[in-house]
Parts: structure tokens; C-alpha cells; sequence
């Protein structure tokens, strides 16, 4: 699995002030946690609509993601966005945002992620990692688009 986590405090301002358009993918830890709760699947098929998506072979894309989140007693930890997807080497991770802790009764979680497939993907979802059970929270509505569109 690879991995990529942003320090809480820099959330999606480490990629303005570093100049990139996404966050790339990095080695870290080989086992997911337990208590990341997946809380939407995204369809393979949203891939090809990026004007760079190969359906076999290697290939890379940007694309914009934004979360909405209802959260009806606020949440005592940070809520970190992430998405995982598996390809042909394997599962990869990653983060999309990171909102702090607050009584807020709903947030916004958004970014440009960096997808590089490595064969075909098999399988996506969005993520909230290390997130406790119990916080009550629904997902209210959510977007992945390519920055790049295929032409039609």
C-alpha cells in the first residue's frame, strides 16, 4: 500500500505555497487502520472521463474531489479525507484534505489528487481515517471530476 498524509495543521495549503496541483502518492505504513470508515464508492468508470486514461498500461490524471459532510454534534478529532484505489501493484492511499476539530455541523473536505495507475484499477472509495465509531455523521453529497476531460 502507499500512503500520503499532510500534517493537520497545513491541510491543502502545503500544495498552494509547494507550487503542485495535487498531492503525490508516497511509501508509508502497510496495513490500513482499523478504524478508517469508507463512506462512498467511487465507480472505476469515473477514470475514463480524463483525457489521459488508458484502459491497460500505466497512466496518471488529476482530479478534483470535494466532500460534504453533516455532522450533527460537531466532531472532537480532526476528519481526514482520503481516497484508495487498487491497481495491478496493489492499494494506494491518498489524503485529500484535513479539517480540525470543531462543533461545526457540517464540513468541507476538497483537493486535487494525483491518480498513477499502474494497470487497471479495480477498485475506489473515499475514506475518513482514524475516525471514532462512534461520531454520528452523514455524507451529504460528493464530487470527483477529471481536470482534464476527455473530448467527446
Amino acid at each position: 500500500m502507499l500512503f500520503n498524509r499532510k500534517n493537520p495543521q497545513a491541510a491543502t495549503e502545503t500544495l498552494r505555497h509547494a507550487g503542485a496541483g495535487a498531492a503525490p502518492v508516497t511509501p508509508a505504513s502497510p496495513l490500513p487502520n482499523k478504524r478508517d470508515k469508507r463512506i462512498a464508492d467511487v465507480p472505476v468508470s469515473r477514470l475514463s472521463t480524463h483525457a489521459r486514461w488508458q484502459p491497460a498500461g500505466n497512466w496518471s490524471g488529476i482530479f478534483d474531489l470535494a466532500v460534504w459532510l453533516r455532522l450533527p454534534q460537531g466532531s472532537a478529532h480532526p476528519l481526514q479525507l482520503a481516497l484508495r484505489y487498487t491497481d495491478q501493484k496493489g492499494e494506494k492511499t491518498v489524503l485529500v484534505d484535513i479539517c480540525k476539530p470543531g462543533t461545526y455541523k457540517s464540513a468541507l473536505l476538497n483537493g486535487s489528487v494525483m491518480i498513477e495507475a499502474q494497470g487497471r484499477v479495480r477498485d475506489m472509495g473515499l475514506f475518513l481515517l482514524g475516525l471514532p465509531g462512534d461520531i454520528p455523521m452523514g455524507l451529504e453529497e460528493w464530487h470527483f471530476l477529471p481536470q482534464l476531460k476527455r473530448a467527446v
